[in-house]
């Protein structure tokens, strides 16, 4: 046996600012506003022709533009602050039966008063 003291082990987690940043998904963020951008386009033809209901697409473009971006999720939580009967109609509409799992998401999200 050695009197040398042995070194210390440190067990406790890293400060945020010394943990490596979690590898980012630039790809993915372009595809989507492309994909947003594209939503956002064919619910403006939606509104000049009338054989196409262009607020399906700007349904996804607002959902898309919620999930996918911080900015978006500011935007949308501040026009459910804004509009409180927006934020009811959507928590009305997560509670539907036939409401997709993503609306839960979507809700989580931008719920202002979480």
């Amino acid at each position: 046996m050695s009197d040398e003291p042995r070194p210390a082990v440190n067990n406790l987690p890293a400060p945020i600012w010394r943990r490596p940043a979690p590898p980012r998904r630039r790809g993915r963020q372009i595809v989507m506003a492309f994909a947003m951008a594209g939503c956002l386009a064919l619910s403006l033809l939606g509104g000049l022709l009338p054989i196409m209901p262009g607020w399906i697409f700007f349904v996804l473009a607002i959902y898309l533009l919620a999930t996918e971006f911080r900015t978006g999720r500011r935007w949308v939580t501040r026009a459910r602050r804004r509009f409180p009967w927006m934020s009811q109609w959507i928590t009305r509409a997560r509670q539907h039966r036939w409401a997709p799992r993503h609306l839960q998401e979507f809700d989580d999200l931008t719920n202002p008063h979480r």
